[in-house]
């Protein structure tokens, strides 16, 4: 967002977490408004993407399931392949009606399948960075900047240098950058942490020098 917000000028673009304009006016405009005219459908039509939302899980029209820690997720292979090259590639090489996945957990596995359903995540901090690792290896580069999202909105003193360490393992560059501010300015609780004290050496070094050179240490 940008332009006058709450009084304030945003002279260029700004990242906010919303996923619809209309809150991003309602929240920050002064006054709050709608930024189109609003249109009342009737309550039994539903868009395409609404459709699609609904359809996730479905086993009565699902022509696919994956069975992850013993819990099945139910989807359909057309809209896997329309969605995601891994499934693309994947799902043309194989007529498997059920697939096991060993790799993540079911609510990292889910919250994936689901994003294709309806192009937005619903997880915690916590798993979030396995869906991190999941939209690295998928090279589903809209789906990482989503758990980055969600992740840096769980950051604390006490995972912050997990968050961190993760960010740099799955080269997310802006969560790490923001990890690491977050620990620059917490520094006192950040290193009193058993995270911390965990720290691969090489990790540590880096995040030594480059808190160095950002004056943490000012003697």
């Amino acid at each position: 967002m940008w332009g006058q917000c709450r009084g304030q000028a945003v002279i260029s673009p700004h990242l906010t977490h919303f996923t619809c304009t209309d809150d991003v006016f309602a929240c920050f405009s002064t006054p709050a408004i709608m930024w189109r005219l609003l249109s009342v459908e009737p309550d039994d039509h539903l868009t395409v993407a609404e459709s699609l939302k609904k359809e996730f899980d479905n086993p009565e029209t699902a022509d696919l399931k994956f069975l992850v820690d013993e819990k099945n997720i139910h989807v359909h292979k057309v809209l896997l392949q329309i969605r995601c090259e891994h499934f693309r590639s994947f799902l043309h090489e194989s007529d498997e009606d059920v697939i096991e996945i060993h790799q993540f957990s079911y609510p990292v596995y889910r919250a994936f399948l689901e994003y294709l359903y309806t192009d937005n995540i619903s997880i915690s901090p916590e798993d979030a960075i396995g869906l991190l690792e999941l939209a690295t290896l998928y090279r589903e580069n809209r789906l990482k900047q989503l758990c980055q999202q969600t992740i840096k909105q769980g950051i604390c003193e006490e995972n912050a240098v997990v968050l961190l360490s993760a960010a740099v393992k799955y080269d997310a560059q802006d969560l790490e950058e923001f990890c690491f501010r977050f620990c620059i300015n917490h520094m006192t609780m950040v290193t009193q942490t058993d995270a911390f004290c965990s720290m691969e050496n090489d990790l540590l070094k880096n995040f030594i020098n480059k808190a160095s050179k950002a004056g943490a240490f000012k003697n």
